[in-house]
């Protein structure tokens, strides 16, 4: 049996359902065909990013002919280009951020999902030489994990010519990426030119970085299994107080951070907000500043993604619901429209003499600072209408008398 079909036979995935992600390029192609060769039956991911043109079109047909020929199934994604391409925005990160998400949402479906991935120890080699030129500490020295959250890289002991060589001999063909022969990339210099020019220097080269991955990933584990009780504390309490994070390492930090999922600047952005240069909120993120540290929402992100739904009814409930708002339409100045929350929004709510302020009410109902011109509000007009799961506009709401109801609610 060959080094590349001993690295899937090794694994234990009988009871694991399977999904690949196949760019079409070599590695991957690779994947899904020793997978098939050694009888398993994985759902293939693939992601055109839109970003080469035909070439992108012609990737896309490549993988579909693929899954095809092995009566596979298979789920592709087109990347909006809107997410890749514009000022600021790094296409690098942008696409890992992108197709992570992408992979986690398969993961997350089941416990027994598990998405591989064709990395080979030339990618790990190229990432640590990146990491280093970024200045990472131990977590990025490590590199890649074979196994980590629900995604597999059994190649990770392989080289590019072991996937190559199998490739050959079985006749696998492929799609050849012609962005991976250009230098405007970092990774693509050290592909290119750099680590060649060291190997020329040093053939042990790529040996001696695995030894260093391999010790900084069994220190990591070791910090990581320290740090896991406060990890769970904070979870629960949806927040750290300064005294707790100041004692953490750099390296425990970067583990916090990977744990709540932050992106590694918000250290930075902590150490601000602790010597008071923000004022008590983090932008962009769900941190902001309580008496003694920092909290959460841990629902900030289903807060971010409510879905609401509108029907005309005939008749009142009996009982009412925070998620929902019975409207007369002869009652609204407009269009029924949502929107976001503004600092000088009002809304003349039930029961309550004259106006009151949108934000104090989302403040009373515990919304942080920073979220709160992104909640979501329905208007009619200039006036609001209805704070989901938090007021009603007295002035538009059906009675008795409503001949045609309008239905919002919280899907």
């Amino acid at each position: 049996m060959s080094v590349v079909k001993k690295a899937i036979d090794g694994l234990d995935l009988q009871s694991s359902k399977l999904f690949v992600a196949c760019s079409g390029g070599l590695d991957s192609t690779v994947l899904v065909e020793i997978l098939v060769q050694l009888g398993y039956k994985p759902t293939i991911l693939h992601i055109n990013y839109q970003l080469r043109g035909s070439e992108s079109e012609n990737d896309e047909t490549f993988v579909r002919d693929l899954a095809n020929k092995h009566q596979l199934e298979i789920e592709v994604l087109r990347c909006p280009k809107e997410l890749t391409k514009g000022k600021g925005i790094n296409l690098q990160e942008a696409a890992r951020k992108f197709r992570h998400e992408w992979f986690q949402s398969f993961i997350q479906k089941s416990p027994a999902n598990r998405v591989l991935l064709a990395h080979h120890r030339d990618d790990q080699v190229e990432t640590f030489f990146l990491q280093l030129l970024r200045g990472a500490g131990m977590v990025g020295l490590g590199g890649m994990h074979p196994e980590r959250n629900g995604i597999i890289r059994p190649f990770l002991e392989l080289s590019k010519a072991d996937l190559k060589q199998f490739a050959k001999e079985h006749g696998v063909t492929w799609r050849e990426d012609a962005s991976n022969r250009e230098n405007d990339y970092k990774r693509n210099q050290f592909r290119n030119i750099l680590i060649p020019k060291m190997l020329e220097s040093n053939p042990t080269l790529v040996d001696s970085v695995q030894i260093i991955q391999e010790a900084f990933r069994a220190t990591r584990q070791e910090i990581q299994q320290d740090l896991n009780p406060k990890l769970e504390i904070w979870k629960k309490q949806a927040q750290i107080s300064f005294d707790e994070w100041m004692d953490l390492t750099i390296e425990q930090r970067i583990l916090c951070c990977n744990y709540f999922q932050w992106p590694y600047w918000i250290i930075d952005r902590i150490q601000e907000l602790k010597d008071a240069q923000l004022s008590s909120k983090i932008d962009k993120s769900p941190i902001f500043r309580t008496k003694e540290g920092f909290s959460w929402n841990p629902n900030f992100a289903e807060i971010m993604k409510w879905e609401f739904k509108t029907e005309e009814i005939e008749f009142l409930p009996d009982n009412f619901d925070k998620w929902e708002i019975y409207l007369d339409p002869t009652k609204c100045n407009g269009p029924i429209l949502q929107d976001f929350a503004n600092p000088s929004d009002e809304i003349w709510r039930i029961g309550v003499k004259g106006s009151t302020p949108v934000f104090k009410l989302l403040k009373d109902s515990g919304i942080p600072e920073q979220w709160r011109n992104s909640y979501p509000i329905f208007r009619s007009g200039n006036e609001i209408i209805w704070i989901p799961g938090v007021s009603v506009s007295e002035r538009h709401i059906a009675d008795s008398s409503t001949s045609l109801i309008i239905k919002l609610s919280k899907v």
